[in-house]
């Protein structure tokens, strides 16, 4: 792994807090018929920080191949 990736590691770790938090306040907000207009706020919100959390184990995660190494190949 490189830095940059390592970094990536890190960074999409810490964002699952976060993310998890507006999750379940949103959905609790959901249920309740005084707050369900913030649930329509905290639920967009939780998908974009997983989103951010799932591109960013996409890049740290990903194998890169060497600089003369031929591309791998799909396994079926």
């Amino acid at each position: 792994m490189t830095g940059g990736q390592v970094a990536a590691l890190i960074c999409a770790i810490l964002l699952l807090l976060p993310g998890g938090c507006f999750l379940l306040f949103g959905i609790g907000f959901a249920t309740d018929r005084q707050y369900s207009d913030a649930a329509l706020l905290l639920l967009p919100i939780a998908v974009a920080i997983f989103g951010l959390a799932g591109l960013l184990f996409w890049v740290a995660l990903r194998r890169r191949s060497g600089p003369g190494a031929p591309p791998v190949a799909p396994q079926c």
